[in-house]
């Protein structure tokens, strides 16, 4: 099972984010959180990500406990955050070979990379603009296989054959047996019928 998210609780202070989130995906399926702001979709993704620690509940990644086997977990989940930020003085193409290497998989030759950013390769990336800067991150998640694909509003500033390009490549993993789990807006949802979703709405939870 790519994921496993049972009884998901996450208050700050007072407020409960998240109160008890169930939610599984199997190999093959995408799910797309729904809901307006505050309901806790970002909330849940940092949860399934590691960079949030939920106070009650379990989380599992390809079968480990994300608590107790943090390492072997992450090393099957591929994440693109809402805010890309990319290192100064490292040039797109290094920034594609540091992700291949800590996968596992083979450097991209300049063939197999996203076309709009082919001439940018040699380029310093902190200087793409936001839709490329976004399409560099995720061609570098892209590398290698892996079980969950977690993308919080990954089309945020992204063009349309930018937004295809992304499409396409989660298409391919989802027929590999990949799972992908992703936050966007009402909008987009016409696009991402292609992944064939399941829709999960996301409601306030009771303070």
């Amino acid at each position: 099972m790519p994921l496993s998210i049972a009884g998901v609780t996450k208050r700050y202070g007072s407020r409960t984010i998240l109160d008890g989130v169930t939610l599984s995906l199997a190999p093959g399926e995408t799910v797309v959180l729904r809901g307006p702001n505050g309901t806790g979709k970002s909330t849940l993704l940092g949860c399934v990500c590691g960079q949030v620690v939920p106070d009650a509940g379990t989380i599992a990644i390809a079968g480990f406990d994300l608590r107790s086997a943090p390492l072997q977990a992450r090393r099957h989940l591929r994440a693109l955050p809402q805010e890309v930020e990319l290192p100064a003085g490292i040039t797109g193409r290094e920034w594609l070979e540091i992700h291949a290497d800590v996968f596992g998989a083979p450097r991209p030759s300049d063939a197999e990379v996203d076309p709009q950013l082919r001439p940018l390769l040699d380029h310093l990336a902190a200087t793409y603009s936001v839709g490329l800067r976004r399409r560099l991150a995720f061609a570098a998640i892209a590398l290698g296989p892996a079980a969950l694909f977690v993308l919080d509003e990954p089309f945020a500033g992204v063009d349309t054959d930018g937004r295809a390009r992304i499409l396409e490549v989660l298409q391919a993993r989802l027929g590999d047996g990949a799972a992908v789990l992703l936050a966007a807006h009402d909008h987009e949802l016409g696009e991402i019928e292609r992944l064939s979703p399941r829709i999960v709405a996301l409601a306030p939870a009771a303070a």
